[in-house]
């Protein structure tokens, strides 16, 4: 098969079209590079440079969010040292009143705005780039402090917390199709602590949830490549599968989840993940993630399948993981003739 770019390589994937190989990459934290928009630009560029991904989800700090509405974090100078929390603004009931719209003006979504335009001056039209974004339900826990303290907070006053919520997807929606204008294409929109079984049932979920998340997708509904992210352990992605999305991205590998093959009988899209970043990944050696690769191999038969982490990778993962995996699906691409 004749050898594809990265984007015909991508949109053959989420479009159930026959693929040279599989789509490959992988994002992580670089703790002490996501201050501004030039430094997440620049790492994210380089490790693009270094692996040629076939496409780049930006990877920025997950506070960012909440920034706009007051949450704060103190960042070390050390990549591998994660950042600590020095205030958020939810506290009581009371504060989520002042939990108000926001523009994409507001400078911690402007610089993510940035980042992107950055991003994609350097690597150019051929790579397709999407921008992370947490849900609405997601940003609440980070002003809160935590998903446990948001439950809280809606059995005390689900009215006023849901108030707060249109707020927060209001400022999102805007955002969002500012980031496409940038030059994204599409959002990774992530439902962080919420989408598990382990906090919510699936009707709980649609009904704190559904309403506003797809008003956010709705306004990035002209992006080509979107992708769901359902994190942690039993999560709910059979239930969110007819998301309006483009492929959907989770930890097949961690316990209670659907595995690759699972899911591709129920999603549309294709299916981003696969390998384990906290376990396979970071052996000394890299058998266990290339078993996972060829494991992944065989349960899609490399078809609408990206090979991914199930979630972001730790800045510790030893660069020569990441450099077998890369050859490894070079390799499928003569497995595939």
């Amino acid at each position: 098969m004749t050898e594809m770019s990265p984007r015909e390589r991508v949109f053959a994937a989420i479009q159930s079209r026959p693929v040279d190989r599989p789509p490959v990459s992988f994002w992580g934290h670089a703790y002490d590079k996501e201050s501004t928009a030039e430094d997440l630009a620049a790492v994210t560029v380089a490790a693009w440079e270094r692996y040629r991904w076939d496409f780049i989800k930006l990877n920025p700090r997950a506070s960012y969010h909440g920034e706009v509405w007051g949450l704060k974090y103190r960042y070390a100078a050390d990549r591998h040292v994660k950042p600590q929390r020095v205030t958020f603004p939810v506290r009581r009931i009371e504060d989520w009143d002042s939990i108000a719209v926001q523009g994409p003006e507001s400078p911690p979504l402007a610089e993510q705005i940035e980042a992107v335009r950055l991003v994609r001056r350097a690597i150019g039209p051929d790579v397709p780039l999407v921008e992370t974004v947490f849900t609405p339900l997601a940003v609440a826990s980070y002003l809160a402090g935590s998903a446990d303290a948001v439950r809280a907070h809606l059995r005390e006053d689900e009215r006023r917390v849901r108030t707060a919520l249109g707020a927060i997807r209001d400022t999102i929606r805007p955002y969002a199709r500012e980031l496409l204008r940038a030059g994204a294409d599409g959002i990774y929109f992530a439902t962080v602590d919420w989408a598990t079984r382990d906090r919510l049932s699936a009707l709980e979920y649609g009904r704190l949830a559904r309403e506003d998340d797809l008003d956010v997708l709705s306004a990035v509904q002209s992006g080509e490549f979107n992708i769901l992210h359902v994190c942690r352990r039993n999560n709910l992605l059979a239930d969110l599968a007819n998301y309006p999305v483009h492929a959907f991205s989770w930890a097949a590998t961690e316990p209670g989840n659907p595995s690759l093959a699972e899911a591709l009988g129920f999603i549309r899209g294709a299916a981003i993940g696969g390998v384990g970043q906290d376990d396979a990944l970071q052996a000394a050696g890299p058998e266990a993630v290339l078993q996972q690769v060829l494991d992944g191999w065989k349960q899609t038969e490399g078809q609408r399948w990206m090979v991914a982490p199930g979630c972001s990778i730790p800045p510790t993962t030893p660069a020569e993981n990441l450099e077998a995996v890369r050859e490894a699906v070079e390799a499928l691409a003569d497995e595939g003739e």
